[in-house]
């Protein structure tokens, strides 16, 4: 089964789509499951699980992507917002405490506001980690990111980090089991492949330049 456990919406402020073309465009390409990670917001998470219910063989999974004060981490699995601006640690014990898995996206990237210091994340209390993400399956992060869960013995998985329906599922995590129910139990217990390629560098582009024309206007 596969499984793209982080991509925006408009709702992240940064995103583009809405959750139902979202959904389209992911069942369009063959994805089993998505998790719809908005930044610091469940809201496009829990829309898209209510759009979810309308279409066939697409099913989602509720999830957050949290600013901490180190960096970001996704609440996988979280139905609740969670505040934003708290230490890493302390994120990762609400996420906990809420039944989800923590999960560190894009680590040691400086734009994405990746957990940068190595020490810190080799020390959190986390249950996953991107190892693939498709904006930088190229660069220093991926690699770095997946020696350090090899080291801790973290599961792994990939993402697009999609923040347009183009970049949806270029890297994904194929995942061994058979619902959405059972998708956080097996992340937990490592039952993840990392997989894909990178998002088009013309396509992240372009996402650049709308950014600054609407700064602009």
């Amino acid at each position: 089964m596969k499984l793209d456990p982080h991509i925006h919406s408009k709702y992240s402020g940064d995103g583009k789509n809405s959750p139902l073309e979202i959904l389209k465009q992911a069942k369009k390409i063959g994805l089993d499951y998505i998790a719809i990670s908005d930044h610091n917001t469940i809201k496009g998470s829990q829309i898209a699980i209510k759009e979810a219910k309308k279409l066939k063989d697409i099913e989602v999974i509720s999830s957050i992507e949290i600013s901490s004060k180190t960096g970001h981490i996704l609440g996988f699995g979280v139905a609740e917002d969670i505040e934003k601006g708290l230490p890493a640690d302390e994120t990762i014990e609400k996420i906990h405490d809420l039944g989800g898995i923590a999960i560190i996206p894009h680590p040691l990237t400086r734009y994405r506001h990746g957990i940068l210091i190595k020490e810190k994340i080799e020390n959190l209390k986390v249950d996953a980690m991107e190892v693939l993400n498709a904006r930088y399956i190229l660069g220093y992060s991926n690699a770095k990111s997946k020696k350090i869960a090899i080291k801790r013995n973290i599961p792994m998985i990939g993402s697009s980090d999609s923040h347009f329906i183009e970049s949806i599922g270029d890297c994904y995590t194929e995942i061994d089991c058979d619902s959405a129910e059972d998708v956080i139990k097996a992340i937990k217990k490592g039952k993840t492949i990392a997989k894909g390629k990178k998002t088009s560098n013309r396509l992240i582009a372009r996402e650049f330049v709308n950014k600054k024309i609407k700064r602009i206007y």
